[in-house]
């Protein structure tokens, strides 16, 4: 019976909420309301630029595109994605009762009217995603009732804009504009903001201290500011910060173990920046990560065992440091893991990670690039998990040794490159994988990039290889020394927009039926022993741009088809 009554005012919920916006879009607008929307519309440039569904003789603007009403009055102003084009007239501040006003991603420009900040009832504005510009005005003891501020990615220059007196402020959104100076803690962290969104200004200075003060922080973000220095001690103070992402700015010193009172976080991102020393083991207080990257900065020693309390986390990024080491085996517990990549470090025993990794059951990308540089081989063990898997990077890791059977059990699998590896600490011209292209790679079927260029791949290129890869978009096949003909399989790949087989030791006739390869955009087999002509089937290639046939055997007959697939 409970249920039943629940399903009743549900629905009796719903036929009131039906009610009352079939009435507020048969208002009559407020002869203020009508007036100042009409102004606002008047002052964009160009007729066909004007807001679609506004007409000036219609006295029921509630019924408008874009408008809610509420006793005539307009209450809420939505023209999001509208392409809107010219300035915001001053008009619209006489929409005295306006909650909601939300222009974003249109072309307006100019300055927003000072008398924005004077709407008493403003709540949200958005008007990100424009070419605003100039001094964002009205900060000081303006905006007193705004809960939600978003002028992001626009063009807005000077002294960020504060709130002091907007006592229910929780988001304010300025990334993505021309702001300098310094941040000013003081005068945002009176408000109980919950999101701070900071990133792409012009910012100088250090990460100023005082971020403790805003106590219901759950969102801090200062990408590509500019930013020097070490991280102020207070910011670990935060209790409850969930996020905390200062990618792309300068900040150095070491990464403090206070991290650990940070229990809440989920996303830490500090890619892009110099710090050093070593990845304090914190990880055992920090159980709600999901995404933890430290990419690109100068961090040394050994991966924290602590990780495997991370049991959440679901990309983890630690390339481009000076790590070195083991996987853990204890990476085995981190089975959310969707995304890894340790490219540019110091890591060794590929097979011992390979066996660990494979444990993870959502483990989809996983990059392990300039690494291994012992002179390890590639790893023959009978390797079957991988079942999720759909990039896989081995690339420039120094491997010898030949391609692994086991790399058909991964069926997932998108994205295969174990291009650019060497015999030894230099950088030759081939590399140290070795023997015939093998040709079970078919069985990955879904594979959509193959590259294992700059290798000493030998033999044929088996037709088989391409029987099954029917999804292949790229093939990169370049310096290596396979002979033969080309494969009039890879006509069988529909979807292929690269074919690089330049500088190998290929020969005869160009089988491939080009007509069936309507998608292609490069096609390089220079540097080969080719001859005969080109198919007449290349005039199907509408999207080709770059065709490099050069330094084969061809005749002159070859070199006048070029003209027919001239784009």
């Amino acid at each position: 019976m409970g249920g039943y009554y629940s399903f009743f005012h549900f629905l009796l919920v719903c036929f009131l909420l039906g009610i009352h916006g079939s009435y507020s879009m048969n208002q009559t607008c407020n002869p203020t309301d009508l007036e100042a929307l009409l102004a606002f519309s008047n002052a964009l440039d160009k007729k066909d630029f004007r807001v679609v569904g506004w007409v000036s003789n219609d006295t029921k603007c509630c019924s408008w595109t874009g408008v809610s009403c509420e006793f005539g009055k307009v209450i809420r102003l939505d023209l999001s994605n509208k392409n809107l084009h010219g300035g915001i007239s001053s008009a619209i501040t006489l929409l005295d009762g306006l909650v909601t006003l939300n222009l974003s991603r249109n072309s307006l420009h100019g300055q927003p009217p000072e008398g924005l900040g004077r709407l008493a009832r403003l709540r949200i504005l958005d008007l990100s995603m424009n070419v605003l510009s100039g001094m964002f005005l009205g900060s000081e003891g303006g905006f007193a009732a705004i809960e939600v501020m978003n002028v992001s990615f626009n063009q807005f220059r000077g002294l960020h804009p504060a709130f002091p007196g907007a006592m229910d402020l929780t988001v304010l959104d300025i990334s993505s504009n021309a702001f300098s100076g310094d941040i000013n803690t003081t005068a945002i962290c009176i408000t109980p903001v919950r999101v701070l969104r900071f990133s792409r200004n012009e910012f100088t200075g250090e990460v100023p201290a005082g971020f403790s003060r805003c106590r219901m922080l759950v969102e801090l973000s200062i990408d590509g500011s500019g930013l020097i220095g070490n991280l102020p001690s207070d910011l670990y103070m935060i209790s409850g910060l969930r996020r905390l992402s200062l990618r792309e700015n300068q900040l150095s010193g070491s990464l403090s173990e206070d991290l650990v009172n940070l229990s809440q976080l989920m996303h830490i991102e500090l890619s892009y920046n110099m710090f050093g020393g070593v990845i304090p083991d914190v990880f055992g207080g920090l159980k709600r990560l999901e995404f933890l990257n430290l990419a690109s900065n100068s961090l040394s020693g050994h991966i924290p065992p602590g990780l495997m309390w991370c049991t959440k986390l679901r990309t983890l990024n630690l390339g481009r440091n000076k790590l070195e080491g083991e996987v853990p085996a204890s990476f085995k517990n981190l089975r959310s893991l969707s995304r890894l990549s340790l490219v540019g470090n110091g890591f060794t025993n590929l097979s011992s990670a390979l066996r660990i990794l494979q444990h993870l059951p959502k483990l989809t990308t996983l990059v392990l690039t300039k690494n291994f540089h012992g002179g390890e081989t590639m790893p023959m063990d009978d390797l079957s998990g991988f079942k999720s898997l759909q990039v896989l990077v081995l690339a420039n890791c120094a491997l010898s040794g030949t391609i692994q059977p086991w790399l058909q059990s991964m069926e997932s699998l998108r994205v295969l490159d174990i291009s650019w590896n060497k015999l030894n600490g230099k950088i030759p011209l081939c590399s140290g994988l070795t023997g015939n292209l093998p040709s079970d790679l078919y069985m990955i079927s879904g594979l959509r990039r193959l590259s294992l260029r700059e290798n000493q791949l030998s033999g044929g290129v088996i037709p088989d290889v391409f029987r099954g890869l029917n999804k292949l978009e790229f093939l990169n096949l370049a310096s290596n020394s396979l002979s033969g003909t080309l494969p009039a399989s890879l006509s069988i790949c529909p979807m292929l927009r690269v074919i690089n087989l330049r500088n190998n030791s290929l020969s005869g006739d160009i089988a491939i039926d080009f007509s069936m390869l309507p998608r292609l955009n490069v096609l390089d087999a220079g540097s080969n022993m080719l001859s005969g002509h080109i198919p007449p089937g290349l005039m199907w290639c509408t999207e080709l741009r770059t065709l490099n046939l050069g330094r084969n055997k061809a005749p002159w007959g070859f070199q006048r088809a070029l003209r027919i697939c001239d784009p």
